[in-house]
């Protein structure tokens, strides 16, 4: 079993909760996001100690060790999100977008929920009757929120957030996202939020009207055992379950510590905690908690 060194990265919503939940180290600073596992263009992560120290995930992917389909750079980002203030409005490019434009890769992505402070609310989606030019108009007079869904959710929901769907993530959340692997985001919305040199995040409007489905007016529903995407899918293991090798098995402790049996082997996950299973570990039992499990879509 596997541990690859997080990557943090620096959020003006984000704050130090990593620090106290996780018992980590962090780096100075507001900490938004912490990158688990991902493998983008000239960059990716690298195991943390061990045997194989320092090890790319993306090779150890495409040699075999970690099972699945073995193909292609590694298949999803995985990371934490930490919210201490309501996170910008934006959207991600489907891949139809993403082609005739070259942005780069498309990104539908889905949140778990881990923890979430009381009346605090996701915004997924829109209402009926937005289009491009009502939307531009919203950005303006800061009524945006007034056409989007809002829903508030338990620890434990699980969202799908597709390409192309309007969204923000409230404050007081704890997250643990997976996504198709891009980094691509259109900022529509940052609600006037400025850094500390009275500036603010670039906005980009023109490609985030492009690319929005405004016909999708399907309401945010939590998915409670399984969410599936593109390129990865996550579902919710209690005690007692078990998995087999050659699929892809990424273990991760959601609600605190968990206990995972191997063959000869026993693992302890604290919370917050990472483990990428190789085949060789052979068949991986859940002896005590729950935790997430991501794989590839059922489809690979």
């Amino acid at each position: 079993m596997l541990r690859f060194k997080p990557h943090y990265e620096m959020k003006p919503w984000g704050s130090r909760r990593f620090e106290s939940c996780f018992s980590r180290e962090l780096p100075e600073g507001s900490v938004g996001e912490s990158w688990e596992l991902f493998e983008l263009e000239g960059r990716g992560s690298v195991v943390e100690s061990g045997k194989r120290e320092g090890e790319a995930l993306g090779e150890l992917w495409r040699s075999g060790l970690l099972g699945g389909s073995a193909e292609g750079p590694f298949p999803f980002l995985l990371k934490w999100l930490d919210t201490s203030e309501q996170m910008s409005v934006q959207v991600h490019p489907d891949a139809e977008f993403c082609e005739n434009t070259q942005c780069g890769p498309p990104k539908t992505e889905a949140w778990l929920v881990a923890e979430v402070e009381p009346k605090s609310k996701l915004l997924i989606g829109n209402y009926p009757g937005l289009d491009p030019q009502t939307l531009v108009q919203a950005v303006e007079r800061g009524t945006l929120e007034k056409w989007m869904y809002e829903t508030v959710p338990r620890p434990g929901d699980m969202y799908l957030v597709e390409a192309g769907t309007l969204h923000s993530v409230g404050a007081g959340f704890l997250l643990l996202e997976v996504q198709q692997p891009s980094d691509v985001t259109f900022r529509l919305y940052d609600w006037g939020r400025k850094d500390e040199k009275g500036e603010e995040r670039e906005l980009m409007v023109e490609q985030a009207t492009a690319c929005v489905h405004y016909d999708r007016f399907d309401l945010p529903r939590p998915r409670k055992k399984e969410v599936e995407g593109p390129s990865f899918r996550m579902q919710l293991l209690g005690m007692g379950a078990r998995v087999e090798p050659n699929q892809l098995r990424v273990f991760a402790a959601h609600k605190g510590a968990v206990r995972l049996l191997a063959e000869g082997s026993e693992y302890e996950l604290g919370y917050g905690d990472i483990l990428v299973a190789e085949v060789s570990d052979g068949p991986i039992s859940v002896a005590s908690g729950s935790c997430a499990f991501i794989s590839e879509p059922t489809s690979a």
